[in-house]
């Protein structure tokens, strides 16, 4: 998982609901021993640097099983490079043994840094995105905020509304469930 945790998470409670879709999915993969991590992203608050900074909340395997505790750390922070904190999860997804690997993106849609935003951010987003499907990582964008249609013309068929903060159980595991081996 991938939450945007850039400055326009704020407006609108929006990382609140990324939050708690955290940890709700979570819940769900532990429970059904599903390995999960978690990461926020943001960039350095150097507004001239504008480093990449990737948070990590919970890893696949857990040594202090801390992780629930740590997922309430996340909140709105600077700006967001998208694309590189999506090529890191992917690339340590493709790492994992499963036979199927999900990469789930919270965000609302609007990557943001100092020489990085409009066309081009999002045609590297969509990019790096497509790249990833084609090596057989599932993705799920889940859109928070009113930015849905700019998430969804990132992420095409792999776009999901969850604005609605009640039916996130029901349209993650509907969705998750599609690509869990039959048991």
């Amino acid at each position: 998982v991938v939450i945007d945790e850039s400055g326009s998470m704020r407006w609108q409670d929006r990382a609140v609901y990324a939050r708690a879709a955290a940890i709700i999915l979570y819940d769900f993969c532990h429970s059904l021993h599903i390995p999960i991590a978690i990461y926020g992203q943001s960039t350095d608050r150097n507004f001239a640097n504008q480093g990449v900074e990737i948070y990590s909340y919970a890893e696949f395997d857990s040594i202090d099983l801390n992780d629930k505790y740590r997922l309430m750390d996340i909140h709105p922070r600077s700006n967001s490079r998208d694309s590189v904190p999506v090529r890191f999860v992917a690339e340590r997804l493709l790492k994992r043994p499963e036979s199927e690997k999900i990469l789930i993106v919270f965000s609302d849609g609007q990557p943001e840094a100092f020489g990085y935003s409009g066309k081009p951010a999002y045609d590297d987003l969509s990019m790096t995105a497509r790249e990833y499907i084609r090596k057989k990582i599932h993705i799920i964008a889940a859109a928070i905020g009113d930015d849905k249609p700019a998430i969804e013309n990132i992420y095409g068929d792999a776009f999901m509304n969850i604005s609605n903060l009640k039916d996130i159980p029901k349209l993650l595991t509907d969705r998750i469930k599609k690509f869990l081996p039959v048991r």
